[in-house]
């Protein structure tokens, strides 16, 4: 069979090549950076919010994935009149093994990624039937996890990042059932954080906005960078997401630390 595919989401793109189908890969979004040096073989569409949908016509696809999150509804109901479109909004962990047969069945790769379904189930299972998890400390800390700033904005409990770190514990405060809330100071300090995580993107979070937010909140809690890609990226990437955790809970990685001022 021969396919044609372009991918308007980061994550997706990073699985179909993980899913040996780098060669058939004809188009892609400039935010697409994985694996490296795609943008070689396959042609840029533009991003993930102002794709350029002729463009994405002229290259003749066969199959186009989407994502209801990271696309819009307009650009998606577009693909879906150019070609087959698959569509997908996980929003935990625990929606990837269905992603990735819907995924399989899609492209024809059945095989290879029902490998990768019960990877993440297996993975799943042992996070979760493990005593550690009970252990308390660090992993049963209420955070905020922040995703921009100017103005601030978090990841709320209704999104994939978060279950993510619920997986191993930590309680998300964000103060309110908005996704995606924008949130001032007195926001952040009603709700009473223990850990405060800045990601690496979209925002790529730097020494100095924690010592702006210091500033801002003297008796701000601790401060911790995490790796946005790894807790965001839905398909291949939670497989490594998933290993992670388990490693951090299991204390065979230390590099959950507090940055200094």
């Amino acid at each position: 069979m021969s396919r044609r595919i372009v991918s308007l989401v980061p994550s997706l793109t990073e699985t179909i090549c993980e899913l040996g189908l780098r060669d058939e890969l004809v188009g892609c979004t400039s935010f697409c950076i994985d694996p490296p040096g795609l943008h070689r073989s396959a042609e840029i569409i533009g991003g993930t919010k102002d794709p350029d949908l002729d463009i994405i016509k002229k290259l003749n696809p066969t199959h186009i994935l989407v994502n209801l999150e990271e696309n819009k509804p307009e650009h998606i109901r577009r693909c879906e009149e150019i070609s087959d479109t698959y569509t997908c909004i996980p929003k935990s962990p625990e929606d990837t093994p269905v992603m990735f047969r819907e995924i399989g069945e899609f492209l024809k790769v059945e095989d290879r990624s029902e490998e990768y379904a019960l990877e993440v189930e297996n993975l799943l299972a042992k996070m979760k039937n493990s005593s550690l998890l009970n252990r308390g400390g660090l992993f049963s800390k209420r955070f905020l996890y922040f995703i921009w700033r100017d103005p601030y904005m978090l990841a709320s409990s209704d999104t994939y990042i978060s279950r993510m770190l619920e997986l191993v514990g930590f309680k998300n405060v964000a103060p309110t059932s908005e996704r995606y809330p924008s949130v001032d100071i007195e926001d952040m300090k009603s709700a009473s954080p223990e850990v405060l995580f800045f990601s690496s993107e979209p925002y790529p979070f730097r020494k100095r906005d924690a010592k702006r937010i210091r500033s801002e909140w003297p008796d701000a809690p601790g401060i911790i960078k995490l790796d946005g890609q790894l807790l965001s990226w839905y398909g291949t990437k939670t497989v490594s997401a998933l290993k992670q955790l388990d490693s951090w809970v299991s204390g065979q990685r230390q590099d959950l630390v507090e940055w200094e001022d």
